[in-house]
């Protein structure tokens, strides 16, 4: 036989109706409840799920770092250190070894020289010949830039208080456009507040004026001969009903004859075209 499947037993007849009574009354507090701060907005689930990656690199456990132990128990501060790691060759003076570790030392603080992006002052400089030539050098590219664009002589070169002010001058004029926008206004809507009318919107002052129903100036309009508009009035009599239908069957049968003209015309073009396409073949 099968596994037995453990589940509650139902011993007696339950009324529906008053489990039903109970669920709701367990729910009550649950269901349509006004939020406890209505300024709160929750997150999503889905919202959270997507910016996680974010947040992944903070997240992650730090690994606890594996102490290494030399042969007789003590603790090697060799590390990741690659010149705690450097060892004595076989043949290798001492003299030799300590100028190994102090050129790598040296090429650890230093590992590039600096040749793209030569400094002004170096220590090897002392009579400063290399100053001299960096200065020629940028004079030379002062002239050439004067040369091309003469317009530069004439531009006064602006002191550094000047600047500062300049400078100052933009930051106020940024946040005087700042103060001077609208702050956003936000409408309170309470929790199980009700919408009983839409709002009362006013058009705009220089907005055209909506065309009414009835006074539309349609296509047909002017091929009737008699007035197609009509007063639009909700109690008419039977004259007025009676016009209004002939009217409206005159409106009908231009349509039609419109209508079969424009057919009889595209017939007409298709006939005309059919020869030209038998003569070119």
């Amino acid at each position: 036989m099968g596994r037995k499947i453990p589940a509650k037993k139902h011993r007696g007849v339950k009324d529906p109706l008053v489990q039903q009574a109970k669920r709701l009354q367990s729910l009550k507090g649950k269901i349509n409840a006004p939020p406890k701060d209505p300024d709160e907005q929750p997150i999503p689930k889905s919202v959270t799920q997507l910016f996680a990656f974010q947040n992944k690199e903070q997240n992650k456990k730090k690994k606890n770092k594996k102490i290494s132990l030399k042969d007789d128990g003590r603790v090697s501060k060799a590390g990741k250190n690659p010149i705690a790691r450097l060892k004595k060759l076989p043949g290798e003076s001492g003299r030799d070894f300590s100028l190994r570790i102090n050129s790598t030392m040296r090429a650890l603080h230093d590992p590039m020289e600096q040749l793209d992006y030569p400094q002004d002052v170096e220590a090897d400089d002392m009579k400063g010949e290399r100053m001299a030539a960096l200065r020629e050098r940028r004079q030379r590219k002062h002239k050439a830039a004067m040369k091309k664009d003469p317009s530069l002589k004439d531009e006064p070169k602006m002191t550094r208080t000047q600047k500062q002010n300049l400078k100052k001058q933009a930051k106020n004029i940024k946040i005087a456009e700042e103060t001077a926008r609208p702050d956003v206004q936000y409408e309170r809507v309470q929790f199980g507040d009700l919408a009983h009318a839409p709002p009362a919107l006013s058009a705009p002052r220089r907005a055209p004026p909506p065309d009414r129903a009835g006074r539309r100036d349609l296509l047909l309009t002017s091929m009737l001969a008699g007035g197609a508009r009509g007063g639009a009035g909700g109690a008419a009599g039977a004259a007025e009903l009676a016009r209004r239908e002939r009217v409206r069957v005159d409106v009908v049968a231009a349509y039609r004859a419109l209508k079969k003209q424009r057919r009889l015309e595209e017939a007409a073009g298709r006939k005309t075209s059919r020869p030209d396409r038998a003569r070119r073949t």
